[in-house]
């Protein structure tokens, strides 16, 4: 799977699945640093994704800065080659002055195997 180089981050697509419904997604940081996948409210509103009451309130910190998210499961996380079975996400604003709808953690990458091969800006997944 192809890696984009922008700002000195590398970024893909992704496609999530929730209640039986499909979205690519694009602009998603892929981010070692990142313990879980946090998914911007805006980029997956077409699924119908919001807040509710039973949600679970995070705080989290990152270079970014610190930002309030709600947990909730879906049902796959799909990339190129790759896909979860149920996932706990998380869901907020993205406020971190970058253009991204998403940033891809180690929740993922490690249920993949994710293999980066940055000489190429590829990543593979032996999963």
């Amino acid at each position: 799977m192809k890696l984009v180089l922008r700002e000195s981050l590398l970024f893909t697509s992704l496609t999530l699945a929730y209640r039986g419904a499909r979205l690519e997604i694009d602009d998603i940081l892929v981010d070692t640093g990142s313990s879980t996948t946090l998914l911007s409210i805006d980029a997956v509103a077409p699924l119908g994704i919001y807040p509710e009451p039973t949600d679970i309130i995070r705080r989290i910190r990152g270079v970014g800065g610190v930002e309030y998210v709600f947990s909730r499961e879906v049902d796959a996380i799909a990339l190129e080659g790759f896909e979860t079975a149920s996932l706990e996400a998380e869901f907020g604003e993205l406020n971190f002055g970058l253009k991204m709808n998403g940033i891809l953690g180690l929740d993922v990458l490690l249920r993949a195997g994710a293999v980066l091969d940055l000489g190429n800006l590829t990543i593979k997944f032996s999963v």
